[in-house]
């Protein structure tokens, strides 16, 4: 009797051994989940790197994405054209071999190219910036109405490869010169001895025509036989170098579908451009303006002093101003409209009236003395009417994209090429 009562009490575990197993079995499920876990996140992983993030977008502009696939080959085909750049300037590197001068230039061009193409990131980032920029005119042309056809995305294709089965286009003309006002007697007076701006023009070449046509003969080889002529430009041939230009897309990565997505977008901004620059006033509030720099704003306050005392500003120009430029003839900067000038000196030309001499002013070149000469609405100049249309066009993208919502996702750092890149053997020094 006693006996098994002492084998009951040895069968009883004891309070420790209890305590051990509880431990064992969680260390045991602190394991077990330790392993889920990193077969989760190594699964997460390769699921990532292989389905997930081909299916997120780079960006979105509101409701419109822009797909990684187009952001990996628009990379690819942006650096090929960094390439074929760098390709054209390392023969002309090679051309002049014998001259130290050129090739310390041309071996500059080259190293900035290759800079460009291995800061990969910095690279994709503005790609995809001009991506999104891309797809706010897309979305904006839409609501104007813009639109690229088949057709149009097709020829302009053609031209890339000079061929026109329709016959050379013919070049559209410049804009007509014309004629600059003359100064008046109070803005003589106003310059002095500074000399007066005119509007740059080119005295019209003149061609003096033949008595009769030109004849197109044939050219003739010493025996008198006549020389093969070239042979035409058919469209077979077409087909074949744009075959051929696929062939090479494809080699690097590059699919024909996003080369002819990358054309329609450049020629839908082509199409909004051009209508904007169409809404481009031909004339312009402009100001004619002379000034006088200076380093501090100390001797600004001096040279006000100065003049508002009757001294004569040529002279105080010639002495003290700091824009070699111009210092000789008074600091003349002839006549300039909205978007010319840094903003600082922009404003507060524009805010005087003819012959009113500014307080000091302030901009990252020092501090300028102002005296408005002219202020009146007059025509641009054509370079002008450029950086007026130019200007148009910059604020009207600005204004576009603040318009609509932008995001960009960090995947695409994930996915940009570092390919194609320049052969090792004409990597330069």
């Amino acid at each position: 009797m006693s006996s098994t009562k002492n084998e009951e009490v040895e069968k009883k575990p004891s309070i420790h051994s209890l305590r051990e197993q509880k431990q064992n079995r969680l260390i045991i499920i602190g394991f077990i989940v330790t392993i889920v876990l990193i077969v989760g996140m190594v699964g997460y992983a390769l699921l990532y790197d292989s389905v997930i993030k081909n299916f997120i977008p780079v960006a979105k502009v509101d409701s419109s994405r822009i797909d990684n696939e187009y952001f990996v080959n628009r990379v690819r085909l942006e650096r090929n054209a960094y390439i074929q750049q760098y390709n054209y300037i390392y023969a002309e590197y090679q051309m002049f071999a014998s001259s130290t001068e050129y090739q310390q230039y041309f071996a500059s061009q080259l190293n900035q190219i290759k800079s460009a193409l291995d800061d990969y990131e910095t690279f994709g980032s503005t790609v995809l910036d001009n991506m999104i920029d891309d797809q706010v005119i897309a979305n904006k042309a839409k609501e104007m109405g813009i639109e690229v056809t088949d057709a149009e995305l097709n020829d302009f294709i053609q031209t890339l490869f000079y061929y026109y089965p329709n016959g050379t286009p013919t070049p559209e003309p410049t804009s007509t010169p014309y004629v600059t006002p003359s100064p008046s007697a109070e803005q003589l007076a106003l310059l002095g001895n500074s000399p007066t701006p005119v509007a740059e023009t080119e005295d019209a070449a003149v061609a003096e025509a033949a008595d009769s046509e030109a004849e197109v003969t044939p050219e003739v080889s010493d025996d008198g036989t006549p020389s093969p002529t070239a042979t035409p430009y058919t469209e077979e041939l077409y087909q074949k170098s744009y075959q051929e230009y696929i062939t090479s897309l494809q080699e690097i990565g590059v699919s024909e579908k996003y080369l002819r997505l990358y054309v329609y977008h450049y020629l839908l901004d082509q199409k909004v451009q051009k209508k904007i620059f169409a809404d481009t006033p031909l004339d312009q509030d402009q100001v004619w303006a002379r000034h006088i720099l200076v380093e501090t704003e100390d001797e600004a306050k001096q040279v006000k002093s100065r003049l508002d005392a009757g001294e004569d500003w040529n002279a105080i120009a010639a002495e003290v101003s700091l824009d070699t430029s111009n210092n000789t003839n008074g600091g003349d900067l002839g006549w300039f409209a909205h978007g010319t000038m840094v903003q600082a000196f922009e404003d507060a030309a524009f805010a005087m009236q003819s012959g009113q001499i500014s307080d000091p002013v302030q901009t990252d070149f020092g501090w300028h003395i102002i005296q408005v000469i002219g202020h009146e609405v007059r025509p641009l100049s054509e370079t002008d009417y450029q950086y007026a249309q130019q200007n148009a066009y910059n604020d009207w993208l600005t204004a576009a994209k603040e318009e609509m919502t932008i995001k960009k996702n960090d995947v695409w750092k994930d996915i940009v090429p570092e390919e194609p890149k320049i052969s090792q053997d004409m990597l330069v020094n």
